[in-house]
């Protein structure tokens, strides 16, 4: 399996068998296969490989013939579009049957954005990488072809502008853009993490390691400047950097940061050192490992689309043992796209110059069209009958979300808060996102009785004022909140709730049906005692509460979905109704949220401190409902729809106009209205 060369550089097999040892890792660890728990380092792997190649061939061309800008895009091109292009072809009856409305439209953003080579920069701004929810999103893995591309427009004309320097102190000069990106991206993992991972000057460092070890070996490899032991030792060494990255890094690790320095090394140690003289280099030039790096690149392009459509199939998470299944497909849709798509549209004696430039425009127009078709008809909700859309369209979250529920460091001052419908302010809602929309639905109720509500809510900030949240600004803000509430002697009632057990125990989605158990660390402590201090954060804000005269309510644990309930109603609409309106098991629930439930049991409840749990409202002993009476009860897998903060807070509503139940002060339910 060759291909006819674009350029004079020699053909190094052992590259291919090291992008191998890059797509393997990444498709594993997107798997689910928990040994390959840092398998995402492949994608650095692959940055510092083709910072190496693409710069490597600059100053080949450079020394023939003089570097050809023109010639340059004509071989990113050929080696990226073609093969693009036909996976996201393929992507689009799938998507049209599987996503809801909103994902069809999230999902054409993100097709305008792989044509404009910014998906980086859109996926950035919606999510983080190992959020649940992105395992959803088809074209996400495309977020490092927007990094690469961003790098390829700009790195071209920094050595066009600079060739007069010569290549030693073009060296020197990538040697600091280096350094700064490195620091840069060090000092963005602890404050911005999100954006350090997704954005071009955080990665660039990674590229150019590669391109400063191409500047280092242009006049002559490096394993030719040192013994034939020297070179098997440094290569090997390389290799054991990787692969130790691969199998001891998990999503916990501050990553990119220095950490990323130990994939990225062993890389350029391998690329330097290996070589058919040592056994590295014999192992990563064998015909199968050879192969597998030919296939890298589509096999990195299919595997993230089956494993997000696999996802949004099914009603629950996929076995392991379906992604190693699936990875066995994406091999063969990646030797058929290699074979069919990218080795025809590489060789130049086949396809010339000006189709490929032709056929590139005409695609990425035609894509971004039809990408734009997704936000511009909302998802097309027509896909479904007049039924199902009225449904879908009581998946609604608060009108007031954005505008209104705090977030990041640049947080407005709780004084500055929202206030809701009525100057005469009696109530304060306090706590994360799943306050939200039980915020907007009590302040409705309230401003019919002449009454306002300040709504104070952070996203992501479980009870955190004992100790300093991960989640930036968190801690810091829910002091002030609560600070600011107890200054407010106008203010009587204050509701507060969290997502406990996200806090306790980590997100759901991921492992569902499983109980996940992730070991929250405070400051070096372990799960038992980070739990502890959570509670006893919780704990300290309803005692302070009451101490400054107010009447406290407590929103229980909400139900959390296997998924976004547009997906039951969407699949409601082709299966059966009643199966997919069931969000969850009532067991289950049970399980996820013992913890804090027995927490909850030893409170002081009175008609001073009043418990609300969602659980009474919508579940039976059975199950858990993502839709009752015609209405959806959430907007996402696990906040409240306004339609279902309504239903959940019916009993509060009862409680507000007719006083606390005579038999029973501690806990409000539909049963004792």
């Amino acid at each position: 399996m060759s291909t006819p060369q674009l350029h004079a550089l020699p053909y190094r097999p052992e590259v291919d068998g090291l992008r191998a040892f890059a797509v393997v890792p990444v498709i594993l660890f997107h798997a689910g296969l928990e040994s390959f728990s840092g398998g995402f380092v492949g994608v650095d792997v692959f940055f510092v490989i083709s910072g190496y190649l693409i710069t490597s061939i600059i100053l080949s061309d450079h020394a023939r013939h003089g570097f050809s800008l023109v010639r340059f895009y004509e071989r990113r091109a050929r080696r990226i579009l073609p093969a693009l292009f036909a996976v996201i072809a393929c992507c689009l009856p799938f998507a049209w049957r599987w996503m809801t409305p909103d994902e069809l439209a999230a999902f054409g953003k993100s097709i305008v954005a792989v044509t404009l080579f910014s998906s980086n920069i859109l996926f950035w701004r919606s999510s983080g990488y190992f959020d649940s929810s992105t395992e959803e999103k088809p074209l996400l893995h495309t977020w490092s072809l927007g990094v690469e591309e961003q790098y390829y427009v700009l790195f071209p004309l920094l050595l066009m502008l600079t060739w007069r320097f010569g290549k030693r102190r073009q060296a020197w000069m990538l040697a600091g853009i280096g350094i700064a990106s490195l620091v840069l991206c060090e000092w963005g993992s602890r404050i911005a993490p999100d954006a350090t991972f997704y954005l071009a000057p955080t990665r660039a460092w990674e590229l150019l390691i590669g391109s400063m070890l191409a500047f280092a070996s242009s006049d002559r490899p490096l394993y030719d400047r040192v013994t034939s032991s020297s070179s098997a030792v440094l290569a090997t060494v390389g290799v054991l950097m990787i692969l130790a990255a691969v199998f001891t890094y998990d999503e916990h690790v501050r990553f990119p940061s220095a950490y990323a320095l130990v994939p990225t090394l062993g890389t350029a140690l391998v690329l330097a050192f290996a070589h058919k003289s040592n056994r590295v280099g014999r192992l990563l030039s064998s015909r199968g490992v050879v192969i597998i790096g030919l296939l890298s690149y589509s096999a990195y392009l299919w595997h993230q689309p089956l494993f997000a459509f696999a996802r949004l199939r099914s009603a629950e998470r996929p076995s392991v043992t379906v992604f190693l299944l699936l990875s066995i497909v994406v091999f063969a849709l990646a030797y058929v796209t290699w074979r069919y798509v990218e080795a025809p549209f590489r060789n130049r004696r086949r396809i010339a110059r000006g189709p490929v430039f032709a056929l590139s425009l005409v695609g990425t127009a035609a894509f971004f069209l039809v990408g734009l078709t997704g936000p511009l008809s909302a998802g097309l909700p027509s896909r479904l009958d007049a039924e199902h859309q009225a449904l879908l369209a009581t998946a609604t979250p608060s009108p007031k979300r954005d505008e209104c529920h705090a977030k990041g460091e640049d947080y407005l001052p709780p004084s500055r808060a929202c206030t809701y419908f009525n100057a005469n302010v009696t109530w304060a809602v306090f706590g994360d996102s799943h306050t939200v929309e039980p915020a907007y639905a009590l302040a409705q109720y309230l401003a019919a009785r002449g009454q306002g509500l300040l709504h104070l809510s952070f996203s992501g900030c479980g009870p955190s004022i004992l100790y300093d949240n991960r989640t930036a600004g968190c801690s810091r803000w829910q002091n002030e909140a609560l600070l600011h509430i107890e200054a407010s002697p106008h203010i009587r009632d204050v509701l507060i709730g969290f997502r406990y057990s996200a806090a306790l125990f980590g997100d759901h989605a991921s492992d569902y049906p499983n109980l996940p158990d992730n070991e929250p660390r405070i400051d070096g402590q372990d799960g038992a005692r980070s739990r502890e201090l959570i509670w006893r954060s919780f704990s300290t804000i309803v005692e302070r509460l009451q101490k400054a005269g107010k009447r406290v309510f407590v929103l229980g644990p909400i139900p959390e979905l296997p998924r976004p309930v547009q997906q039951n109603i969407f699949a409601g609409q082709f299966k059966d109704d009643a199966a997919y309106h069931n969000g969850t098991s009532r067991a289950y629930f049970d399980a996820r949220h013992r913890y804090i439930l027995n927490r909850l049991d030893t409170l002081a409840w009175s008609d001073r401190l009043v418990r609300i749990d969602p659980v009474d409202v919508l579940c039976d002993n059975g199950s858990c409902r993502a839709v009752i009476d015609r209405e959806a009860m959430y907007f996402d897998d696990d906040h409240l729809s306004v339609a279902g903060a309504r239903r959940v807070l019916q009993s509060l509503q009862a409680y507000i106009a007719d006083g606390p139940p005579p038999s029973d002060l501690a806990r409000v339910t539909p049963h004792n209205q």
